[in-house]
């Protein structure tokens, strides 16, 4: 009862605080608050999950899967070659908003994680695109090339113009 209890508030904190970081990603004004606000959430989620540094992308995956509470909402689907590939089913309050520039800054948080497991983080697919309800990304480590990993908010702007 009690451990189902602490699960539903941790839920519940946890889907108030990203709408509201959502909302803030979305304005000029709140954006130089917001930007430090998912990094220290990042590292904050580093070191109570003792995020450690990894070289394969299988391991680069599971290490930044692991620190979030199901594989229901975020798992790593596939590893093809040097990138891990994941999705991420959460509700996003940006979904179908179209501002994939708003999902870029908010995904400052799962970079920060990313970037302690070793890896560049790029989300591919956004639920804040048109018709979409889950994010695709890819995790790939340091120092590799990422240039065939076209993300969503550049794909916005390139179908822009």
């Amino acid at each position: 009862m009690a451990r189902s209890l602490a699960r539903l508030l941790i839920t519940t904190l946890f889907d108030r605080g990203l709408s509201v970081l959502a909302w803030m990603t979305r304005r000029a004004w709140s954006r130089p608050i917001c930007g430090p606000l998912l990094v220290l959430g990042g590292r904050v989620t580093n070191l109570l999950f003792g995020v450690r540094h990894k070289s394969a992308p299988a391991e680069i995956g599971l290490e930044w899967e692991r620190t979030f509470p199901s594989r229901r909402i975020v798992r790593i689907t596939e590893v093809v070659g040097d990138t891990a590939y994941g999705e991420i089913h959460l509700h996003c309050p940006l979904r179908g908003s179209g501002d994939v520039h708003a999902c870029w800054r908010l995904m400052a948080y799962d970079r920060t994680i990313a970037a302690r497991a070793g890896a560049q983080f790029v989300v591919l697919a956004s639920q804040a695109e048109a018709g979409r309800d889950f994010c695709r990304v890819a995790l790939r480590a340091q120092g590799l090339p990422i240039g065939d990993l076209l993300a969503a908010h550049e794909r916005a702007e390139t179908m822009a113009k």
